[in-house]
């Protein structure tokens, strides 16, 4: 069972201090401004709802950076 203060990051569990926004996450993931998908809850989230949905404990949030190859 995930402690009360952790959500599920990429399958593990990730302490949160307090509920945040997606946009707050990636800044304390050191992942603000990279090209990234998001997934909270099941739902894949637009860069521009990064803002506005929270992120709490218990949720479930999939980041994947995208990356160009050749």
């Amino acid at each position: 069972m995930a402690a009360q203060n952790e959500i599920m990051l990429n399958g593990a569990p990730y302490g949160l201090a307090e509920p945040c926004s997606v946009s707050r996450l990636l800044e304390l993931l050191n992942m603000n401004g990279k090209p990234v998908v998001v997934e909270h809850n099941g739902s894949a989230l637009l860069p521009q709802d990064f803002f506005r949905v929270t992120v709490s404990p218990g949720d479930r949030v999939e980041i994947v950076s995208i990356v160009a190859g050749g």
